[in-house]
């Protein structure tokens, strides 16, 4: 196959119409010594003759029957197609079943912690009520306490009282 380009290519375009990789196409200028224009960046420029050298190097490095482009594998047939789709839903369904259970079960996780959290608040509300319960005993305690030996000590001092 032979190209008529009536200016210089980039290496890009050579690569289009060669069907293969740039970098490619560079090695192959490299390694065959293709005379080929460089810009002021150092870019290969292709003329019809280089292009014409670079397609017999494809021939021989690449024969027709290797070309990465051409479809190797024929397109399934309505019923393979339709067993793959069949066997992509079914495992489509058990992720969906899957991921149902693991919800289900972080929720029964999640729910069991906050009755132990439940639990143990309400735990820690009867230690206080009993807590204050106690406090309130004591502060009344006290006070029959206090008023106890006052009685007593009345006595003793009516006893003791001399009369004049």
């Amino acid at each position: 196959m032979v190209f008529r380009l009536s200016t210089l290519v980039k290496t890009k375009n050579v690569a289009e119409v060669l069907r293969v990789a740039p970098k490619t196409v560079q090695t192959w200028v490299r390694k065959y010594q293709i005379p080929v224009k460089t810009n002021d960046r150092g870019h290969y420029l292709y003329d019809d003759d280089a292009i014409d050298r670079l397609q017999a190097v494809k021939s021989t490095q690449m024969p027709e029957g290797n070309d990465p482009f051409i479809e190797r594998e024929a397109k399934p047939t309505y019923a393979e197609a339709e067993k793959r789709m069949d066997d992509i839903l079914r495992r489509l369904d058990h992720l969906e079943t899957m991921i149902e259970q693991k919800a289900d079960e972080v929720v029964s996780f999640q729910l069991l912690k906050h009755r132990q959290a439940l639990d143990d608040l309400q735990g820690s509300l009867a230690a206080m009520e009993e807590g204050l319960k106690d406090l309130e005993s004591d502060r009344t305690e006290p006070k029959e306490r206090l008023e106890g030996p006052k009685k007593e000590r009345k006595k003793l001092a009516n006893m003791f009282v001399f009369s004049s």
